[in-house]
């Protein structure tokens, strides 16, 4: 993960931009990300990954929102800090994720993150209102606001993406097989 370890980009008067990074299927909530993004008053959305069903979601939204988001395609994984490296905020809202790793990556990089609680990764490595935020799954609106909080608040940018390096730092392999043999140690007792 140290290849996504990356310093705040985002100035003062800049466009926000949210990431996804992902699948554009159901499951992963691209439907509810271009709902929640398309009630944004600004900002740019940059998707990364198999296109699958973008296309006709893309179709619906009015060609102001069109304008704002950018789809990179899918990457490969060296191509990826660099993509991390253009936002603000990354957003998972899966409907469902066993864990999600872009959300490591995503704090690697010192993105604040919000995902869905659906999104396992978000328990171990979003801490809601310190360097990122949760929503109910499938709740665009609770999706938007998420979102709306970022918009124009630099100093709400940065302290999260503070927060999240720190996370990153603090989440060593080391640590994750110490959390794994707990985790089995707690079963078997």
């Amino acid at each position: 993960m140290e290849q996504f370890l990356a310093q705040p980009r985002h100035t003062a008067g800049a466009e926000i931009v949210f990431l996804f990074c992902g699948q554009m299927i159901a499951r992963k909530g691209i439907d509810l990300l271009l709902n929640a993004f398309a009630r944004l008053p600004g900002g740019r959305l940059l998707l990364v990954g198999r296109e699958a069903e973008l296309p006709g979601l893309l179709d619906t939204l009015p060609n102001e929102v069109r304008g704002r988001v950018e789809y990179a395609g899918f990457q490969a994984p060296e191509a990826l800090p660099a993509l991390f490296a253009r936002a603000d905020v990354f957003v998972l809202p899966s409907r469902y994720d066993g864990w999600g790793v872009v959300v490591n990556q995503a704090i690697a990089a010192g993105l604040p993150v919000i995902c869905s609680d659906q999104v396992g990764a978000g328990y171990d490595l979003v801490e809601d209102g310190v360097n990122g935020f949760r929503f109910r799954s499938g709740n665009v609106q609770s999706l938007h606001q998420a979102m709306q909080r970022f918009v124009g608040s630099l100093e709400l940018l940065t302290a999260y993406g503070e927060a999240s390096r720190a996370v990153a730092h603090e989440w060593t392999p080391d640590a994750g097989a110490a959390k794994w043999i707990e985790a089995i140690d707690s079963i078997v007792r």
